[in-house]
């Protein structure tokens, strides 16, 4: 425990110092997940979408789209992820390989998501069933900064005026149909460098971190 702890303070204190650069000089990884319900501790991940922005600009050849094993879907949920039994029959991948492998694409990238906390959640609770190594996260949540932005300007936002699709109307981006984890992850990736190019200078990651951002880290059962 005191290990854990001594190595998450020196995370911190070694990603403060390279956060204060320009936020071009590192790599984002934008993730959105469908699951079953919004409590990490109730609720599975049906499926995970991604894709990483680098230099400024969306590599879409990186986009990928996974449907895990062993979802159990709720009828209810099928017309919000769009994805069936026989999906997770057919398509489904192994819990385990899915983490080893998104443990290599995040590790030294910063995580992007809309609403992070949700997606934090349910990374920590799938990182405890797996016996990997530790991993520290520094990560954006592009609802957070769009509620910094309000507040700053102090601007009024209806209710549900920072759901995506809300969020994204405000800078002109159009609604994609259909909301499935990779559109959903692509569209979090335009906001981000909408919400990014709307501002006077271009920031440091330290300071969209402080708008909307933080790090966290991801533990295995056993630690």
């Amino acid at each position: 425990m005191v290990k854990s702890m001594l190595r998450a303070l020196s995370d911190w204190h070694q990603h403060r110092k390279q956060a204060d650069t320009d936020w071009k000089n590192w790599t984002y990884m934008v993730l959105d997940m469908e699951t079953t319900g919004l409590d990490p501790k109730q609720h599975q991940v049906v499926s995970l979408g991604w894709v990483l922005v680098e230099n400024g600009a969306i590599l879409l050849d990186s986009a990928q789209h996974i449907v895990l094993q062993g979802a159990e879907i709720d009828p209810e949920t099928v017309a919000i992820h769009m994805i069936t039994d026989q999906d997770v029959e057919e398509l489904g991948r192994n819990q385990a390989s899915v983490l080893r492998y998104l443990r290599q694409l995040i590790k030294g990238k910063v995580l992007v998501a809309h609403h992070a906390p949700i997606e934090l959640g349910f990374l920590k609770r799938l990182w405890g069933t797996q016996p990997m190594p530790d991993l520290s996260v520094q990560w954006l949540d592009t609802l957070a900064l769009e509620r910094t932005k309000a507040e700053r300007k102090g601007a009024i936002i209806q209710e549900g005026g920072f759901r995506l699709g809300a969020c994204r109307e405000r800078y002109g981006l159009p609604d994609y149909n259909g909301h499935d984890a990779l559109t959903d992850a692509l569209a979090t990736a335009e906001l981000l460098l909408a919400q990014i190019a709307h501002q006077p200078t271009s920031p440091t990651l330290m300071e969209l971190t402080k708008a909307g951002g933080g790090l966290t880290r991801l533990q295995s059962k056993s630690t």
